[in-house]
């Protein structure tokens, strides 16, 4: 379910690679995490070599495409809760297509600014941002380009706080209140209970820190009148948030 972009040539021998990676990517990875706060959201970014070490065969990461990123936290998703909530008012049919990583959905209108963030931010971003929309951002409450700004705009700010403290422990274990201790002191006391995340086992290596989840408020409430999207702010506002796994290891 990888949606890389592939010469015509190799598109019909990868499709089914294309999509196995989507879904990897989208893959829930949650069970010890699903909220069932209606008025909350997550945002989860992705630490790429970790996945790519737990899941070294997925095409995103044989391909290098994944590595091409760079060593930062890629944005997964803004995903409006509980986890059920997805898909709202799409058709079967596009919800099919969507969940099954096929490529030929229906395209939404983003500006050129929003597209170039999304292509620096997220993986396969012209593929992997229609799943993210119809699976997600339809029950968001947002048109998808103020849907991916905010997403845009919280992640930078997310990456800012934590990519450090990714490549600092890079060989190493990073726990979960090491994680914690740096939301608080970026973001406040207590902002570290609003922060969690998920891990993959590596065969004969044990689990690998993938996803940084960060617990948000309903995604439709979270600008202020003046357009400001602060996390410091937005992480006082929102549910705790358990942490499916409290430490793991970051490639070196």
């Amino acid at each position: 379910m990888t949606v890389l972009s592939i010469s015509a040539a190799l598109a019909a021998v990868v499709a089914v690679a294309v999509a196995f990676s989507v879904h990897v990517l989208d893959a829930d990875r949650s069970s010890a995490l699903v909220s069932r706060d209606s008025d909350s959201s997550w945002l989860v970014l992705t630490w790429s070599p970790s996945f790519c070490r737990a899941q070294p065969t997925n095409a995103a990461c044989a391909s290098g495409d994944l590595a091409g990123m760079g060593r930062t936290l890629i944005l997964h998703g803004l995903w409006p809760q509980p986890r059920e909530n997805q898909y709202c008012g799409v058709s079967r049919r596009v919800q099919e297509e969507s969940s099954r990583g096929h490529r030929d959905l229906p395209p939404v209108e983003l500006s050129a600014g929003v597209r170039d963030g999304l292509a620096a931010t997220m993986a396969d971003a012209p593929n992997l941002s229609l799943h993210e929309w119809y699976a997600h951002g339809t029950c968001s409450g947002l048109t998808p380009e103020a849907f991916f700004g905010q997403a845009l705009t919280l992640a930078t700010q997310v990456r800012e706080a934590f990519d450090p403290l990714f490549t600092d422990d890079q060989g190493r274990q990073l726990t979960l209140s090491a994680l914690r201790s740096r939301a608080d002191e970026r973001f406040g006391s207590g902002a570290g209970e609003r922060v969690g995340m998920s891990c993959l086992n590596a065969a004969g290596e044990g689990p690998y820190v993938v996803d940084v989840r960060l617990s948000l408020p309903a995604v439709a409430a979270m600008r202020t009148v003046d357009g400001d999207l602060d996390l410091r702010r937005l992480l006082t506002q929102a549910p705790p948030l358990t942490s499916q796994c409290g430490h793991g290891l970051i490639p070196g």
